[in-house]
């Protein structure tokens, strides 16, 4: 489902409202002309107007929180700034917690990053397929950083036990994930598309069933 940043409709759209971007910048610009106006003119009146102008100045000038899904992704689509900003949360998360990692899984996990990166760095060429470009948000956005943190959740004594099981998931996304960089590399637009169909379907019925239904 969307946030939305409408204006006030509801309590809830008014609570939204309130705690929007442009509004907030809008009232620090009030407060900051109204002092200012009133200590030069000695005028509360024309301290007011002048206030209410530079509130309006701010909150047209501010452009609001883009709207997402509950996931994060946004509604229109993620951007290539937008993508490698949630990798480099992601990977961030990766090194923090290495020591926690069996060395396989740190591994495909650092393979998956570069595969990554590339197709990010085309970014164009994956918008032109609709199919590739979800696949890869949800990777991004939900995928890597949800099964990471249920494997970092496991008891460390436990861990040794998951591990194969986890390693063999991420062997499976890297390997698709690879190919369809491939396809980006080469301009292969059909190709893209029909890699963003297997990825859509490994995670529906495929081999990442078990990460779905577990957690993992």
């Amino acid at each position: 489902m969307a946030t939305s940043n409408d204006g006030p409709s509801d309590p809830h759209g008014v609570m939204a409202f309130i705690r929007s971007r442009p509004n907030l910048v809008g009232l620090l610009v009030f407060l900051a002309v109204f002092l200012a106006t009133v200590l030069a003119s000695q005028s509360p009146a024309a301290a007011v107007l002048a206030g209410l102008l530079g509130y309006g100045a701010g909150y047209l000038l501010t452009p609001a929180t883009a709207k997402t899904y509950a996931s994060g992704i946004p509604v229109h689509g993620a951007t290539r700034q937008d993508m490698t900003e949630r990798l480099d949360e992601f990977q961030r998360t990766v090194r923090q917690h290495r020591s926690h990692l069996p060395p396989r899984g740190d591994h495909e996990l650092s393979v998956l990053g570069n595969n990554l990166r590339e197709m990010i760095a085309r970014w164009e060429d994956v918008a032109h397929a609709p199919e590739q470009r979800m696949v890869l948000e949800s990777v991004v956005y939900q995928y890597l950083p949800n099964t990471l943190e249920v494997f970092l959740r496991i008891p460390d004594s436990a861990k040794p036990a998951a591990a194969p099981e986890w390693t063999g998931q991420l062997q499976v996304l890297s390997t698709e994930v690879a190919r369809s960089r491939d396809a980006v590399l080469k301009h292969d637009l059909e190709a893209m598309r029909h890699n963003g169909r297997v990825l859509e379907q490994r995670f529906e019925d495929g081999d990442l069933k078990m990460f779905r239904e577990n957690g993992l």
